[in-house]
């Protein structure tokens, strides 16, 4: 499997910010299939907050839900980043930051150091006088960056000659399911829209020990899928409703368990999903308005000059198959016909729109919801 998400422009390591934000996306697109990155706004964000002073820094800290101090902020993303430094050599999990500043004008070097230290940020200098080459070069770091699963996240008409700075935050995931699906047992089924509209999909099945639990609390299946070598997993929200997923996806914020390792008989559908959306409006409505006015206090980013941001946009990826891998691999383990397998302890059949997260124990990476198949 493999999701990855790129922000253009734009932190809390962990926090309420995330789940405020992906609950005003999600109620946008409730009718869309949906993947991204609200960690991947939070750091952006985080680094416009590490140069934003009086009324502006308030505002972003409040909504971000960061400490007063900053040197705090630096702290925690040092150790943020650096633990996943560490990862990505087992998980594939890779988080990137990059400025490009219009070669007539200068970071502040105070700023320029503290993201090179605490974001591992490197600025890098180019001409905007220049559109097509800007955005060939800043296109160029996002294909490298997602593997090339995200190849423009700019185009020529973006860039004008008084863009003073682009933020980018990049987060690509690739892995293996530890328990993969047999192929051979991936069939076309029906998929429940709604109540009353049904879509082929192809459907994986396999049955293996999951931790798993049917909720009361939620009015929901969940099953943890882990992924091999790794500390990741997706966690899937099966709402017992056809037309539970809005409700579920108010509640699940907060979820924390308890699941527990059962025998289970899974059906899921594959999937890719491309979401892209413009997020200024979002972050508008969350109470970061001075920041994109002419009243912006953002002193602390560029020397001797007034600046405000222009434009956040995400664009993500994610894509579910049998493997939960970019490509077909062999791996250990096999799953044992329906015929004369055990019964198993539940039924988990995603045939209606679900929701899923990809996470650690600590941090949430990506979020979504799987609504209608061919979308």
């Amino acid at each position: 499997m493999k999701c990855l998400g790129l922000l253009f422009l734009a932190v809390s390591v962990a926090g309420r910010f995330t789940d405020d934000f992906y609950k005003l996306v999600d109620k946008e697109n409730g009718d869309k299939n949906l993947i991204c990155s609200p960690l991947s706004v939070e750091i952006v964000m985080s680094m416009v907050y590490m140069a934003a002073e009086g009324n502006t820094a308030t505002e972003l800290r409040k909504v971000l839900k960061l400490p007063a101090d900053k040197k705090e902020v630096s702290k925690k993303y040092k150790e943020l980043l650096t633990v996943l430094e560490g990862r990505e050599k087992v998980a594939n999990l890779a988080l990137a930051n990059r400025l490009y500043v219009n070669n007539n004008f200068q970071l502040v070097p105070e700023y320029n150091q503290m993201v090179r230290d605490s974001f591992k940020a490197e600025a890098e200098a180019i001409s905007m006088a220049n559109p097509n080459n800007a955005a060939s070069i800043i296109n160029k770091w996002v294909n490298d960056q997602t593997r090339g699963k995200i190849k423009n996240i700019v185009s020529s008409d973006t860039i004008t000659p008084d863009l003073v700075v682009v933020l980018l935050n990049a987060i690509y995931f690739k892995g293996q399911w530890k328990y993969k699906f047999n192929p051979e047992y991936t069939r076309k089924a029906d998929f429940q829209v709604t109540t009353k509209n049904r879509l082929p999909v192809e459907m994986m099945l396999q049955t293996d020990e999951f931790r798993a639990a049917n909720l009361k609390s939620l009015d929901a299946k969940v099953i943890e899928l882990p992924y091999r070598n790794s500390s990741l997993s997706m966690l899937i929200f099966l709402p017992n409703k056809v037309d539970g997923l809005q409700e579920l996806e108010s509640k699940i914020a907060d979820f924390s368990g308890p699941l527990k390792k059962m025998r289970v008989m899974l059906v899921l559908p594959k999937f890719k999903i491309e979401f892209s959306a413009d997020l200024v409006k979002f972050l508008k409505t969350m109470g970061i308005r001075e920041a994109f006015s002419s009243s912006a206090k953002l002193g602390g980013l560029v020397k001797k000059l007034a600046v405000k941001i222009d434009k956040v946009f995400q664009k993500a990826f994610i894509e579910v198959n049998e493997d939960g891998a970019e490509a077909a691999a062999v791996t250990v383990g096999t799953v044992v016909p329906m015929s004369v397998a055990p019964s198993p302890d539940m039924k988990f059949i995603a045939n209606h729109p679900f929701a899923y997260v990809i996470r650690d124990e600590k941090t949430i990476y990506f979020q979504g919801h799987f609504v209608k198949p061919g979308m």
